[in-house]
């Protein structure tokens, strides 16, 4: 009789869970509005990728990528793909969110040319025998570049046969993304944003935003580069498509910054208050980390110590100097127009206008995060172990990949949320209350306020200030800037505090040693008070947080094939990272 009670009670149980997840997932198109597990007053950290391309992204196809979008949110759910070269890829641990962002420029292109009624055309067999020719170079600068790399950019060679319509084709193959990110969305367990690449690469410069909506409701077409060529008809076009009373809302997420090389796409100082409102409307987060290298900083003098701003630094562009040859500046003022684009000094950048201007607003108040860009459908694949290089790498070589080692895995972003669903976690991502990492799952929070918060994380308390937010226009000398982190996988190393001030014309930059362990350690939390603290001055702070030295995905390969020795560059080992979203102080 006692093992029949406990058996019914453990059915009852089963029951009450089953009723949960009928509530908690239900639809794949409805929107939860509460988990079962969730405190408005809680919030927890959520990991994800939203930068993720697939064979629907034109590089992607010619490099050999099968995976559709479909598949790659079963991949960030933990189920394991097989890619064109028969390697089986599988992360390690699910992600919680993700987004597939491809390139919207090529929708029509590849929806057309992917048809088999379309296998006599021309157009189309001469891409696809190149991609079976394992011929993606090719495709890449006779196909992709002519497209996203002009300054006044033409639809594919295929939308000028009226026998085809690319506005269909863009809207289809729109429409098979949306259906993707829909089926794969499950409240309370996993979140799949729907999104999409905006891909401005004129001269062969990165300008590309991520454009990530928060829940069904999205513009009829995608806004893409080809139709609308500059980043001010993005937005003004998603302002006047995207409304918040339709429940339509989106951010537009700047990425590989590190190629920008400066120019229009963050020309701050010259837009006028209206663009510059969009601008800080839907730009809210910017991507500082990625497989194409990291875009925190850059040091001022190029001769300085690299140990700052020296992480997975990756400036060679092979696409700019395919279209705009070699550069015609001093080495000087080519470091200086590459430095404008980096994170650390779009902040600065930041300052000044807010200072400048007569509406006294900040444009570039960009919380950070990081994801892969990868191009396999690989979403939230970052482990150093296994990788084996970027987009063009998949039938490469031992040998081919160890000359090649610039790119790394990329990285993830995380968001301090009360709940895992697509307006719990877009909301997170408006706030800023988010960070970047290189790969690990380092849990990291930053705080200010009039006490030291260290006793009170994973909770902030009241009156404190979140990562992502702002100090009290009255705030003065006193405030606790509170670092907590804990490790992942690897003991932390460090705890650092940078710090941006604005203060008569000048503006300098601070790196401030919080804490250090050789050995490392598990976790660690500082509250530590700025001294210099002028409340006169608009500022901004961040934290960053280090692991120990561990070997980099090269050094992993290197070693593993015995000849290091032949590949000095591959033989090195990397302190994996996280970084905070900034505090601003703009009094």
């Amino acid at each position: 009789m006692h093992c029949m009670a406990e058996l019914l009670q453990q059915v009852k149980r089963l029951q009450f869970f089953a009723l949960i997840g009928v509530v908690c997932a239900g639809s794949a198109f409805a929107e939860a509005q509460t988990c079962a597990h969730s405190k408005s007053a809680v919030k927890t950290v959520y990991w994800g990728d939203l930068h993720v391309h697939t064979s629907y992204s034109l590089d992607a196809f010619a490099f050999g990528a099968t995976a559709t979008p479909a598949d790659a949110y079963r991949y960030a759910k933990g189920e394991p793909l097989t890619l064109a070269n028969g390697r089986i890829s599988q992360i390690d641990r699910p992600l919680d969110f993700a987004a597939v962002t491809d390139h919207a420029a090529t929708f029509d292109l590849l929806y057309l040319c992917t048809d088999p009624m379309n296998v006599d055309n021309d157009y189309c067999r001469t891409l696809r025998e190149a991609r079976d020719n394992r011929d993606g170079r090719t495709l890449f600068n006779n196909y992709l570049l002519p497209i996203v790399g002009a300054a006044d950019p033409a639809p594919a060679a295929i939308c000028d046969d009226k026998n085809f319509s690319c506005s269909n084709a863009m809207a289809n193959q729109w429409q098979r993304t949306q259906r993707a990110a829909n089926e794969a969305n499950e409240p309370c367990a996993f979140t799949a944003l729907i999104g999409y690449e905006w891909t401005a690469s004129p001269g062969g410069r990165h300008w590309h935003r991520n454009v990530i909506f928060r829940g069904s409701t999205v513009t009829e077409q995608p806004i893409d580069y080809v139709r609308y060529p500059d980043v001010s008809m993005l937005w003004q076009q998603l302002d006047a498509q995207c409304k918040s009373e339709d429940d339509c809302h989106v951010l537009t997420i700047p990425h590989n910054i590190n190629w920008a090389d400066g120019g229009p796409t963050f020309a701050v100082e010259s837009e006028d208050v209206t663009l510059r409102t969009l601008r800080a409307k839907f730009e809210r987060l910017a991507e500082m980390h990625q497989e194409k290298g990291n875009s925190e900083c850059m040091p001022e003098d190029p001769n300085t110590d690299a140990a700052d701003c020296g992480f997975e630094r990756v400036i060679e562009n092979a696409a700019k100097t395919r279209l705009s040859g070699p550069s015609k500046l001093s080495a000087e003022e080519a470091w200086r127009q590459t430095r404008s684009s980096y994170y650390r000094t779009l902040l600065g950048r930041g300052l000044q206008t807010y200072q400048r201007s007569a509406d006294r607003q900040n444009p570039l108040m960009l919380g950070a995060i990081a994801s892969t860009d990868n191009h396999f459908g690989t979403a939230g694949r970052v482990a150093e172990k296994g990788y084996r290089g970027s987009i063009a790498s998949l039938f490469s070589t031992d040998e081919q990949v160890l000359n090649n080692t610039q790119f790394n895995p990329g990285g993830l972003v995380a968001v301090w949320a009360e709940e895992n669903t697509r307006g719990a976690i877009f909301d997170a991502l408006y706030r800023r209350q988010a960070y970047a990492t290189s790969g690990p799952r380092i849990s990291l929070q930053f705080s200010a306020g009039p006490e030291n918060a260290c006793k009170a994380h994973p909770r902030v308390e009241q009156g404190h200030t979140a990562m992502g937010g702002t100090l009290p226009a009255t705030a003065k000398s006193g405030v606790y800037f509170t670092v907590s982190a804990q490790m992942d996988q690897t003991p932390l190393a460090k705890l650092e505090l940078i710090k941006g001030e604005l203060w008569e014309g000048e503006l300098k930059e601070t790196v401030f040693d919080l804490f250090f362990s050789e050995q490392g350690r598990a976790q660690a939390c500082v509250a530590w008070i700025d001294e210099s603290f002028n409340a006169d001055a608009p500022s901004y702070w961040y934290a960053r947080a280090s692991e120990v030295p561990t070997p980099r995905w090269s050094k992993l390969l290197c070693d593993s094939l015995g000849n290091c020795d032949d590949y000095p560059e591959a033989d090195r080992m990397i302190e994996e990272r996280a970084w905070s979203s900034p505090i601003w102080h703009l009094p």
